[in-house]
């Protein structure tokens, strides 16, 4: 089977590599933007303490329950800089936001529904995908080497995503896994219901960055044009994507420097 022939892997190979620039102290994000941080959360232990401070009793409690220093620091890390991120568009201090969860686990600031967000995390990285009034989801996994891709894809892929991995062999197979699952965890995540779809009946390997479903009554796959994914060059060591409302929109990628 020809790679060039199947339009998933076209696109992804022709994705082109997005500089991480450094974001400006207040930045504007117009409808039309989506943007995407990157931030490393090894920080060291005191700056991971005074971003404690800026996290709710809840928080604080959820992060002592780590075993490990290491794990419990990149909580606190994450937290009080996905609060500090969120901060610099609403003109607050982070530690007065008050974030919540909807009932299948999609966070949002609560008080300021027009601010979208999504975050997610691999190891020490964290990525936060920001938009206003168009609804968002972001995936970052690591690579593994004792990942079983084999398993995982029977279990979360669809039958035209398995057609396409069973063209890879080797690590590239790896990594066609993680590319076919961020962009579905991303879509997930941003369509607000997550693992409660069935994960089997949605399928990324539609041209163009579109979604298709699969309709039950009908028996075919329906491609939505409410969605857009779009695969994020992070590193060497991790694959990612962004999932978000509507067509007309493009995205900026900052990298956290405080």
């Amino acid at each position: 089977m020809a790679l060039e022939s199947q339009p998933w892997v076209a696109s992804e190979l022709a994705t082109p590599a997005r500089d991480w620039c450094a974001p400006p102290s207040q930045p504007a994000l117009p409808h039309e933007l989506v943007h995407v941080w990157r931030a490393d959360l090894d920080v060291g232990a005191a700056c991971a303490s005074s971003l404690r401070c800026s996290l709710s009793a809840d928080e604080r409690g959820r992060g002592a329950r780590f075993r490990f220093a290491r794990d419990r620091n990149r909580y606190f890390a994450g937290r009080g800089l996905l609060r500090e991120i969120l901060a610099k568009y609403l003109d607050v201090r982070g530690g007065q936001l008050r974030l919540r969860r909807a009932s299948y686990g999609k966070p949002f600031v609560a008080g300021h529904d027009d601010l979208r967000f999504n975050v997610s995390h691999a190891g020490a990285t964290m990525l936060v995908a920001v938009a206003y009034r168009r609804e968002v989801g972001i995936d970052i996994e690591q690579i593994a080497s004792h990942l079983s891709t084999e398993e995982l894809a029977d279990t979360t892929l669809s039958p035209p995503e398995l057609s396409v991995l069973d063209a890879f062999r080797g690590e590239a197979k790896q990594a066609a896994f993680l590319g076919l699952w961020t962009r579905k965890e991303a879509y997930l995540k941003a369509d607000g219901r997550g693992l409660s779809l069935p994960v089997t009946d949605v399928d990324v390997t539609a041209p163009e960055g579109r979604v298709a479903l699969w309709n039950e009554s009908t028996g075919a796959w329906e491609s939505s044009m409410r969605w857009m994914l779009q695969t994020l060059a992070v590193g060497p060591e991790h694959v990612a994507a962004l999932a978000a409302e509507g067509r007309a929109w493009r995205f900026i990628c900052f990298q956290w420097a405080g």
